[in-house]
């Protein structure tokens, strides 16, 4: 299993899209999110981030859990083929879940 984590704001090409061109894109998306995915990937949660201090940077952000890491890659290649980076900074994060000792263990291997 991953769990993959995509922070985004939108960039000055989507303000200057209309709302409906933008509906538009989105809908396109979504289906060919959903198509190429399938059932096997699900969608945790979708969050507008409220945080004052980093909310400038990252407006948005999408936690998924996917059943292996070539799902992640599929994922960031449907972005890809719809131009998502044109209309959003983005950044991307994924891994298998660890326990937090694995992960502390990690930062003391440094």
């Amino acid at each position: 299993m991953q769990v993959f984590v995509g922070i985004w704001r939108p960039t000055e090409a989507w303000h200057a899209m209309s709302k409906p061109a933008r509906t538009a894109y989105l809908s396109k998306v979504s289906a060919a999110t959903r198509l190429r995915l399938g059932s096997k990937a699900e969608s945790i949660a979708w969050v507008e981030n409220v945080n004052a201090e980093s909310a400038e940077r990252t407006q948005f952000f999408c936690v998924w859990r996917f059943p292996d890491e070539a799902m992640g890659k599929h994922y960031l290649a449907v972005l890809a083929d719809h131009q998502w980076n044109d209309y959003f900074a983005t950044e991307s994060f994924y891994g298998a879940p660890k326990t937090p000792f694995d992960v502390m263990t990690k930062h003391v291997m440094l």
